[in-house]
């Protein structure tokens, strides 16, 4: 998750007064040509100079609105996060996280360059999304500390395994590599794998649900986020 903590974030930066003619652009109108650039080309194409172009610009005047491309990666990050559609949450804990880790999910299909990023800060619509998902936990009773590690966690899950699946990886069930374990065993002494694989429901790469295995993520970690339910 980004940090939620510089104070000069971006967005507190923006409505300090410049001199100069009135701003032609919004910190939005930035956002989408960033946005654009890394779902056509990936974020190798983000540079102040390819943005400015994509906004028919030059480079130099961007930094009447930015410092850098350190507040682009913050303002596609937010400019993304927009796309959330939250509903009151119903009360049932499972229901309501993955309503939101499945949409997660559906963005990084969307953006595939969103696991090569790190925000510096949290822009409205990061906030947006931590404030629905401090609702959702609501239920669990947990202690602040324990509702935001929460929260890094799930977020954290639906990053890795998005990542992968977007990749064009396939995600096995065991969380590595069956195949590959199975074959290795002979090479030495792993008697505890050597049981594991042998079992009559030995883990395997064949016919593997994603979805499945998403869900499973998701209740292992509200186990222990939140306990038996």
């Amino acid at each position: 998750m980004p940090s939620a903590e510089p104070t000069n974030a971006l967005w507190l930066r923006a409505g300090d007064s410049k001199p100069g003619p009135r701003p032609a652009l919004t910190l939005d109108d930035i956002a989408a040509a960033c946005v654009r650039l890394a779902d056509a080309e990936g974020m190798r194409s983000l540079s102040m100079r390819r943005v400015a172009e994509e906004l028919g610009t030059g480079a130099a005047s961007l930094y009447r609105y930015v410092s850098g491309k350190d507040d682009l990666v913050s303002l596609m990050y937010d400019r993304v996060a927009a796309e959330y559609e939250f509903g009151p949450p119903t009360g049932d804990l499972r229901a309501d996280v993955l309503a939101v880790a499945e949409q997660a999910r559906a963005m990084h299909r969307r953006h595939r360059w969103l696991t090569e990023v790190t925000p510096g800060s949290l822009g409205p619509n990061g906030l947006r999304y931590l404030d629905h998902m401090v609702a959702i936990l609501a239920p669990a009773g947990l202690r602040p500390a324990e509702t935001m590690t929460g929260i890094a966690m799930l977020s954290g899950w639906v990053t890795v395994f998005a990542g992968q699946e977007a990749a064009g990886r396939p995600v096995p069930a065991t969380g590595g590599g069956a195949e590959h374990i199975s074959a290795m065993l002979s090479l030495g002494n792993y008697p505890n794998l050597t049981a594991l694989f042998t079992e009559p429901d030995a883990p395997g790469e064949s016919g593997v649900d994603n979805d499945a295995v998403f869900r499973a993520g998701i209740d292992a970690l509200l186990f222990g986020i939140a306990g038996p339910r």
